[in-house]
């Protein structure tokens, strides 16, 4: 089930700027009987990177209420949250763009999380290496194509998940996604 600006719908603008460029943020939260594991964590996870990507935001409040929502209809799951920029600009100009884009969606947790955590798991090392940028270091951003790659690359293995290593050889962690 999805939430775009809180209605159930599945149909975003082209003109957005999550579709036009990955222009937002977002995050990823465990649902367990019905309630957002971490919830202030998840909320202040997107404030924080909503004020570091310069996207105006008013609508937290709003938005927490919908995460809980969202995640009563799913008793044991996944809730993503995207927030964009929203439509309008011209080019990479985010002037007269927005208000800003809430996505939510949820779904069932994965099956195979619970074997992985109870049997162990295989890494493969992966052959792309993420760049380094301070300016984005710490957000999970809407331009994932490094991680796109790492999952394409581990598809082709029969490992469970990639140990990741950045653009100096320096250890990242897994992929997880």
């Amino acid at each position: 089930m999805f939430l775009i600006n809180g209605y159930k719908q599945e149909s975003l603008a082209v003109s957005d700027r999550a579709t036009q460029f990955g222009d937002g943020c977002f995050t990823t939260a465990r649902v367990i009987d019905g309630k957002v594991s971490l919830l202030s964590a998840h909320i202040q996870r997107l404030q924080d990177a909503c004020q570091r990507l310069m996207i105006s935001c008013d609508f937290w409040p709003q938005l927490e209420q919908e995460m809980k929502t969202l995640a009563a209809e799913q008793q044991n799951g996944v809730l993503k949250v995207v927030i964009s920029r929203g439509s309008g600009g011209r080019g990479y100009s985010t002037l007269n763009s927005g208000p800003a884009t809430r996505i939510l969606s949820v779904t069932a947790y994965p099956a195979h999380y619970d074997r992985l955590r109870n049997e162990g798991m295989t890494l493969a090392l992966s052959p792309v290496r993420l760049g380094r940028n301070p300016h984005l270091a710490g957000i999970k951003h809407l331009n994932r194509l490094e991680q796109v790659l790492i999952r394409s690359h581990l598809e082709q293995t029969n490992a469970d998940e990639a140990l990741v290593l950045d653009s100096e050889g320096w250890g990242y962690g897994m992929l997880c996604g």
